[in-house]
Order: C-alpha cells, then structure tokens, then sequence
C-alpha cells in the first residue's frame, strides 16, 4: 500500500516535462507531502481529455459516486490497485479498458523496517525531473474526477528501500504516455505494460524520520541522513 507521494515540481517543469497545460493553472502548489489517507488532489492526464493536466482527488470512487470520499475510504481503501484486485472487481477493471490516467509526481515514499523502527526513503528520478505513475479514474456525480495509482511487482533497487511490501508503483516513461491514454490500445497491451514496466533510473534518499510528523518545515527533512547499518542513497542505472 502506497499512500503517500510528493510533487514538489514547479508548474512550469510540469507543463514542459508532460507538453501540456495545466487547465486550472492558478490551483496548482508545489506539494513535498500529498498524504492520501486525506482528502487530497492531485495532478492527472486523463483518457477523456489528454490535451491538459487536470486535478482529481486521491482515492478511486465508481463513476457517478455521490456521497463524501471519506464515506467510501472507510469502507473501501481505493488509494492503488494490483492487477489481481482490478480482476476481481468489475467497477475497476471497467476503468482500466476505458478511464486510464496519469499521475504527476516528483516521488514517492519507501519504509525500512528494523529492530522495531521505521525509516523512510524518498524514491525520485536520477534527474530529480516530475514523471508519470499509471493510474485510472472515474467521474462522480458532481463532476470531479477521482483516482486510484496501480502498482506492479516490486524489483531489486525497490527492495533495497522497502520490506514492507512487495509491490511498487507503476512508473511509466514519457515514451509510454501516449499509449496508456491511448484508446486504441488493447487490454491486454495494458496489462503487459503493468506486468512488465520498463525500468527507469531512480535514486532512493534516506530521509528524517520525522518526516511525516505534522507542523514541520518537510523541505529540509527531505535532505539525505545516513542510518548506520541501513542502505545509504544511491542510483540505479538500467
């Protein structure tokens, strides 16, 4: 389970790293921390209308849903998918054929459990740059846009920075934007994008444990600390 990321970037790095821009430009922040056990939006291209990066709330919610996200959070914890959860649920798998998003972030958060103490890692690009993790949405009832990010098998440099979990999110290349919007493309041409995503070089910093603590300043907590017997930050090249 994933439930929190970071998209400190800039408006103008996002619009030039995705070519698009934002439809709402003046409701764009720069967010060290999106916490998504709250009721927090974040930035997505949409299948429906791939020519500008829109906000959606973090939290998948069935197309026409009218009630609070709260009400079905506490009844169905919506934030990410596996492909096997998408198979046993027809109001997700629909999504996935026809409601495919993108998420925009600059990271996202890893654990490390030892002698009973966790310790976060912050998981970016190797250039530091925004980038694209898979994800579907629906429209609710009042028109706002909700989503949920999906997660793949975790691999060898995630493993080094999490074992709390065998998954990691799904992170897609700018090279494959276009054909996870793209309508055109089979089901099946998805789910071998899910199943086997293509490696990206990534970089993984040892943070404060403080970090997610409230009324700090995150900025300067997300600055390498080294952990004695813990994995130092480091990059990964394919």
């Amino acid at each position: 389970m994933f439930f929190r990321l970071s998209n400190a970037a800039d408006l103008e790095q996002v619009e030039a790293m995705s070519g698009l821009p934002f439809k709402h430009p003046n409701l764009y922040r720069p967010r060290m921390l999106i916490d998504g056990l709250l009721e927090s939006s974040i930035s997505i291209i949409t299948m429906n209308d791939p020519t500008v990066i829109d906000f959606a709330i973090w939290g998948l919610m069935p197309n026409g849903y009218k009630e609070d996200w709260l009400t079905f959070q506490n009844s169905f914890n919506s934030l990410n998918f596996s492909l096997d959860q998408i198979r046993d649920s027809i109001w997700i798998h629909d999504p996935l054929k026809k409601q495919r998003s993108l998420i925009i972030v600059s990271g996202f958060f890893t654990y490390l459990m030892k002698k009973g103490q966790l310790y976060p890692y912050y998981i970016s690009l190797q250039n530091e740059q925004p980038f694209y993790l898979g994800s579907i949405y629906s429209t609710l009832e009042d028109g706002f846009l909700s989503t949920g990010l999906l997660t793949t098998n975790t691999d060898n440099f995630i493993k080094t920075y999490n074992n709390l979990s065998k998954s990691k999110p799904l992170i897609l290349p700018e090279s494959l934007a276009q054909t996870w919007l793209d309508p055109a493309s089979g089901i099946e041409t998805i789910k071998n994008i899910i199943q086997n995503p293509p490696k990206l070089k990534l970089r993984a910093n040892p943070i404060a444990s403080e970090f997610f603590k409230k009324n700090i300043l995150y900025d300067s907590l997300l600055n390498p600390v080294h952990y004695e017997g813990l994995p130092e930050g480091t990059n990964f090249t394919d």
